[in-house]
C-alpha cells in the first residue's frame, strides 16, 4: 500500500504571510499574523522540528517577513503591492491598473472630492483633534457642508468635546482616511510637506475631554448634569432662606429692646405729670436775676436797725 500523499510544508515565513494576506477580506497587524501561525497544529507525519519553528516565531521574525514580502512583489511587478494603513497590512492593487480593474468589476469611476473639501479634510488631518469654529477660523467661510461631506464618505469623525465654552465638538480623521490616501500613520503627513506639521496631539488633548461612546453612557452624563444644577440651585435656595433666618433673628432683638425702652420711659413721663393736687411753686429764677427780691430784703432791713435804734 502506497504511502498517503502529504501536505507540502511552507518555504518560508514570509510564504505563510503572504497567503494569510492574501486570503484575508480585512487588514491584518503582525499580532494578527503571529496568532495565525501560533493556532497550526503539527500533524502527525509532519517535521515537527519545521512546524515548531513556525509556531514560535517572534513579532521580530513577522517583521521581517513581512519586510521581505514588500520588497519581493516590488521585484515581481505583479500588479499589487503590501501597504500598511494604521499599523495592519493588506495587499492592495497598484494605482496604475486601477482603470482595468474598475473595467472588469464594471465600477464607475469613483466621484472626487471638491476643492473646498479637500482643503477642509488637511486642516482636520494637520490641526486634529478641531473643532468647526476653528476650521472656519481658517479658511473663512462656513464649513458644515464640507464637514457632513466629509463625514458621509467615513473620512472623519467625531473624537470629543472641547473644554472651551459651550463645549463644541471635535473632529479627527479615520483608519479610512489613512487607507484611502495609503499612510501607514499620520506621522506620514509630515513627510509629505516640511512646511506643513502636525500640532502636538498632547498639547491639545489637554484641552479636550473624551466624547461619550454610547447614547447610554451620554444619557447618564445628561442626568448626572441635571442632578448637579439642580442640588446647586436648592443649596443656593437653602442659604438664601439661611441668610433670611439670621437677619430677622438679628433684627428681632433690636424690635424687642425699641418696646422694652419705650415701656420703661412711659411710667417717667407719667410721673412727671402726676396726679397730686397740692400746688407748690418752685423758684428756679438764677440769684443774679432776683433784683426785686434783693431790693425788699434790703428795705426790710433798715426798718429792723430803725426800731432797734429808737427803742
Amino acid at each position: 500500500m502506497s504511502d498517503e500523499l502529504k501536505m507540502p510544508l511552507p518555504g518560508s515565513l514570509q510564504e505563510i504571510v503572504g497567503a494569510l494576506l492574501f486570503a484575508s477580506e480585512v487588514p491584518l497587524t503582525a499580532a494578527d499574523i503571529r496568532q495565525a501561525v501560533k493556532a497550526v497544529e503539527c500533524e502527525q507525519g509532519e517535521n515537527a522540528e519545521v512546524m515548531e519553528v513556525y509556531r514560535t516565531c517572534t513579532s521580530k521574525e513577522i517583521e521581517s517577513a513581512l519586510r521581505g514580502l514588500e520588497k519581493a512583489l516590488e521585484v515581481a511587478q505583479s500588479g499589487f503591492k503590501l501597504v500598511c494603513t494604521g499599523g495592519a497590512y493588506r495587499l492592495q492593487t497598484i494605482p496604475s491598473c486601477g482603470r482595468y480593474v474598475r473595467a472588469m468589476l464594471k465600477i464607475d469611476r469613483p466621484s472626487r472630492l471638491g476643492r473646498a473639501s479637500l482643503e477642509t479634510l488637511a486642516i482636520i488631518a494637520y490641526r486634529q483633534p478641531i473643532a468647526k469654529s476653528e476650521i472656519e477660523a481658517i479658511r473663512g467661510v462656513d464649513v458644515s457642508a464640507n464637514i457632513k461631506t466629509l463625514m458621509d464618505l467615513q473620512l472623519i469623525r467625531l473624537v470629543g468635546k472641547s473644554e472651551l465654552p459651550g463645549h463644541p465638538f471635535l473632529y479627527g480623521t479615520t483608519p479610512l482616511f489613512l487607507e484611502h490616501f495609503g499612510l501607514a500613520n499620520l506621522q506620514q503627513l509630515n513627510e509629505l510637506d516640511p512646511t506643513l506639521q502636525r500640532s502636538n496631539p498632547r498639547a491639545k488633548a489637554a484641552q479636550y475631554k473624551k466624547v461619550e461612546k454610547t447614547e447610554l453612557e451620554k444619557a447618564a452624563s445628561e442626568e448626572l448634569e441635571e442632578k448637579a444644577a439642580q442640588e446647586q440651585l436648592e443649596n443656593q435656595e437653602n442659604e438664601q432662606a439661611q441668610e433670611e433666618t439670621a437677619q430677622e433673628e438679628v433684627e428681632s432683638p433690636i424690635e424687642e429692646q425699641e418696646d422694652l425702652l419705650s415701656h420703661l420711659e412711659a411710667p417717667a413721663v407719667g410721673a412727671a405729670v402726676g396726679d397730686d393736687d397740692e400746688d407748690f411753686e418752685i423758684d428756679d429764677t438764677p440769684d443774679e436775676f432776683d433784683d426785686d427780691d434783693d431790693d425788699e430784703d434790703e428795705e426790710d432791713d433798715e426798718e429792723m436797725e430803725e426800731e432797734d435804734d429808737e427803742d
